[in-house]
C-alpha cells in the first residue's frame, strides 16, 4: 500500500480505522444489512455508482445499497491501494470485488473514497466506483 501523508493524525491510525470500517461494511453486506452499510457513510455522503445517478444522504444511500442486496450482491471485498491524508479529509484508492452469494455475477473494479470524521469515527464522505468489466 502506498501512502501520501499531509495529515495531522497518525496515518497508521487512520488507515487502521478505515480498514476496520471496511470490515464492518463487508460484514453488513454479508448479512444483507443495508442500514449497517449506510451507517459507514456520513450524514452528508454522496454515493456515485456507475450506471446510476448519484444519491446524497445516508437514507438514500441505504436505499441504493438495499437494491444491490435485493439482487443478491452481498459478498464484498476491498483492498486499499493508496491512502492520501490532508486537512481532515482522507482519500483512499481501492480495488474491489462484489458478487452474489456463492460467487455468481462477480464484479471487479476500482474506487475512490473520501473519508472524514463524524462524531469521532471515520466514515465515507464520497464514494465513486466503476467496474473493470465491459457492459
Amino acid at each position: 500500500m502506498t501512502t501520501k501523508d499531509n495529515h495531522t493524525d497518525s496515518l497508521g491510525a487512520v488507515r487502521e480505522a478505515i480498514f476496520e470500517k471496511n470490515q464492518l461494511f463487508a460484514a453488513a453486506m454479508a448479512k444483507g444489512d443495508a442500514a449497517g452499510v449506510a451507517a459507514c457513510y456520513t450524514i452528508d455522503a454522496e454515493f456515485m455508482a456507475g450506471g446510476a445517478p448519484s444519491v446524497q444522504g445516508r437514507a438514500n444511500i441505504q436505499a441504493a445499497i438495499a437494491g444491490y442486496i435485493s439482487q443478491g450482491f452481498t459478498e464484498y471485498a476491498v483492498t486499499a491501494t493508496i491512502v492520501y491524508a490532508d486537512s481532515g479529509i482522507v482519500g483512499v484508492q481501492e480495488a474491489y470485488t462484489l458478487s452474489q452469494k456463492g460467487g455468481a455475477n462477480k464484479d471487479i473494479g476500482k474506487s475512490i473514497q473520501l473519508w472524514k470524521k463524524e462524531e469521532g469515527s471515520w466514515k465515507i464522505f464520497r464514494d465513486c466506483f466503476n467496474s473493470d468489466l465491459t457492459v
